[in-house]
């Protein structure tokens, strides 16, 4: 077994070729717990080989060798290069034992592709989500530089980027101002989850995070996830439940400085579970959100996502009235009037 420490075995294996040798290198990120790591990487790319290929020769050689190999080996597969992806954003949850297997996949986007994972057993949980962003994501994104206004750059652990080098990279979208808005935009995706989920807000719980993935709570069971709730039909009172609870949900993303910047009924998930309790509802994809003290578009963002719910919900007569609705709430927490940004900045200094 290689759960406690690989490189016991390292000498028993005959690497008497160049491809094996990539297997030792294998071997030894894994006892660095390191399966991001350069080398592994480079000897992956140098030989043409994937990293799925890698994985494989790993195996095949610990089970000539009659030893168990603990690599991360995941149920689902998928195509050479979506396995690529898995084994380079979800390895290292692997070996810190958080995750233990991919499932299949939930939701598959431009910015992002999420899966059904299962949790290692020593967390005590069950199905997991794991959100793994492309890297080309920003390319995708239309006017991403709204929602960039008055938003730290940060690098993946959540340290804000300061550096001139840095924020130039950004602004001329160079290879390296890439990654960094990578980073940033999932490093402001958990900061906003973790707060929100603190605040009580109905957001999955975030479990932990690297460069370029999150795992985090899951909604749904063995055979399905929870569907967005544009895909589904609720009752007359359920919808009028659902309403309330969604604006107040809205309102206390306000009082704790977040604005989703992109919600709807696709950014909603709905689980009615076995019917006897009320349905679960659950705000996600939170990579846009943005500061109102800081944004001066704010107020136009915030008015769109209160109008894209009053519209979803028209469909069961709930006659909302979007632009009153979105003045209220902002009055009653911001204490100033839409657009108004050096007021409100005043205010909270």
């Amino acid at each position: 077994m290689f759960k406690n420490n690989p490189s016991e075995y390292l000498d028993d294996f005959a690497f008497d070729d160049e491809a094996n040798e990539s297997g030792a290198t294998y071997l030894r990120a894994l006892q660095r717990k390191d399966k991001n790591s350069r080398s592994l990487k480079k000897k992956a790319h140098e030989g043409k080989r994937s990293l799925a290929d890698e994985r494989k020769t790993l195996i095949q050689t610990a089970a000539a060798q009659q030893v168990e190999a603990d690599v991360f080996n995941p149920t689902y597969q998928g195509s050479r290069h979506e396995q690529d992806m898995i084994l380079n954003s979800l390895s290292s949850f692997y070996y810190e034992h958080i995750l233990a297997d991919v499932l299949r996949v939930v939701k598959a986007g431009k910015e992002a592709t999420v899966y059904c994972c299962t949790a290692h057993q020593n967390t005590g949980l069950g199905l997991i989500a794991g959100k793994i962003y492309r890297p080309r994501m920003f390319r995708n994104l239309k006017n991403d530089a709204l929602y960039r206004v008055g938003t730290q750059m940060r690098d993946a652990s959540g340290a804000a980027m300061r550096k001139d080098r840095e924020q130039r990279a950004v602004a001329k979208r160079t290879k390296v101002g890439l990654q960094i808005m990578h980073s940033s935009w999932l490093a402001n995706e958990v900061d906003v989850m973790k707060r929100l989920y603190a605040a009580g807000a109905i957001v999955p719980k975030p479990l932990a995070h690297n460069d370029n993935a999150v795992l985090m709570a899951y909604l749904g069971d063995a055979t399905r996830a929870a569907p967005p709730l544009e895909g589904v039909t609720l009752s007359q009172a359920e919808a009028e439940r659902l309403f309330v609870l969604i604006v107040d949900n809205i309102k206390l993303m306000l009082e704790n400085d977040i604005v989703h910047g992109d919600l709807s009924a696709f950014n909603i998930l709905y689980w009615a579970g076995d019917g006897q309790q009320p349905g679960t509802a659950c705000i996600i994809d939170f990579p846009q959100a943005i500061d109102p003290f800081k944004n001066p578009a704010a107020y136009k963002i915030f008015s769109r996502d209160v109008a894209r719910i009053c519209d979803y919900f028209a469909q069961y007569g709930i006659a909302a009235n979007a632009p009153a609705l979105a003045y209220r709430l902002w009055r009653e927490v911001m204490q100033s009037e839409p657009g108004d940004l050096r007021d409100l900045q005043s205010a909270k200094s």
